[in-house]
């Protein structure tokens, strides 16, 4: 019986390392985590009552699933550029149907960070934002961007690049700016993406990948991508782009039904940060809940100034 249940939990724990070829294997990847701490359960009390071979062979795949997983799921060590200037970002999915907007007002107002990014922004939550209108004068709203949950949304006390506009895929529900940082040209991205096979996610991006290869780098893209850093999904979503999966982020989603905190421990890691290479990321932060089903996500940032043309020093013939 014990080797059984070793077998029913390892089987899609395995078949989840097969999401590059399969969207439905990809789906199954989403829980590595998860089914890796149960089968680490199983596997240590196959050992402890002498199944050797069964325990054993629980104990590598699980050795194999959190070697995967943790760098996604591990505080990641801050890393400082000295003398850089850093900014910050908070992604929020804010929860179209969220009884109390207050909290999450006031989560904005404290933490007063260079750009928010937003999904799941309806007419009722635009109207509450209203009160941040001062402190966040250049926004990227996209209207009914999906038609399923409301919009995404980008909102930024620095300002637009001079010249550029604010862009909007309302198909998509994709939101993106070009924003200056002190001099700077920055694009930063708000995304929202679908449910994981049987739904639309793939085909979503597929819909959008475009789109997103042609955005300019240096490239900061955040949202709800309904996928954890180490799936295959997002593992396309970094190709595409030119991006990496920003590590260290930790599980942020949980069941509306169930306290937004117990994330923390329990949740997925669906809300996540792509970055460029130029962009370093000194720290990352899940601040305390608001009444959404999602942690708000706080980074920490730099970027490295654009390379100059090296100048040709011309002598002059006598």
């Amino acid at each position: 019986m014990l080797t059984a249940l070793i077998l029913l939990i390892a089987l899609p724990l395995v078949l989840g390392f097969g999401g590059r070829w399969s969207e439905p294997l990809d789906a199954l990847s989403h829980f590595r985590a998860h089914l890796a701490v149960g089968l680490l359960v199983l596997a240590g009390l196959a050992l402890f009552l002498g199944h050797w071979s069964s325990g054993a062979m629980g104990a590598i795949v699980v050795g194999v699933a959190l070697y995967t997983v943790a760098p996604f799921i591990v505080p990641m060590k801050p890393d400082v550029v000295p003398g850089a200037p850093s900014y910050t970002l908070l992604q929020m999915n804010l929860l179209w149907n969220a009884g109390d907007h207050t909290e999450t007002i006031r989560r904005i107002a404290d933490t007063r960070p260079d750009i928010v990014t937003v999904q799941e922004l309806t007419g009722e939550w635009r109207a509450s934002l209203q009160a941040l209108e001062a402190t966040y004068p250049y926004q990227a709203i996209c209207l009914e961007a999906d038609g399923y949950h409301g919009d995404s949304a980008l909102l930024s006390r620095r300002p637009f690049v001079q010249g550029s506009e604010p862009r909007c895929d309302v198909a998509d529900s994709l939101a993106v700016a070009r924003i200056d940082l002190n001099g700077v040209a920055v694009t930063v991205a708000a995304h929202h993406q679908l449910w994981p096979w049987p739904r639309g996610q793939w085909r979503r991006f597929a819909s959008v990948r475009d789109k997103l290869a042609a955005l300019p780098a240096p490239l900061l893209l955040a949202g709800d991508f309904n996928a954890v850093g180490w799936s295959a999904f997002l593992g396309a979503y970094a190709k595409a782009t030119g991006t990496r999966v920003v590590r260290g982020v930790g599980a942020t989603w949980i069941l509306e039904r169930w306290p937004t905190e117990a994330a923390r421990f329990f949740g997925l890691g669906i809300d996540n940060i792509l970055a460029s290479p130029a962009i370093t990321i000194q720290s990352i932060e899940r601040l305390p809940a608001t009444d959404s089903d999602h942690l708000p996500v706080l980074v920490r940032f730099t970027v490295a100034p654009p390379e100059r043309e090296p100048q040709t020093a011309v002598a002059a013939r006598g």
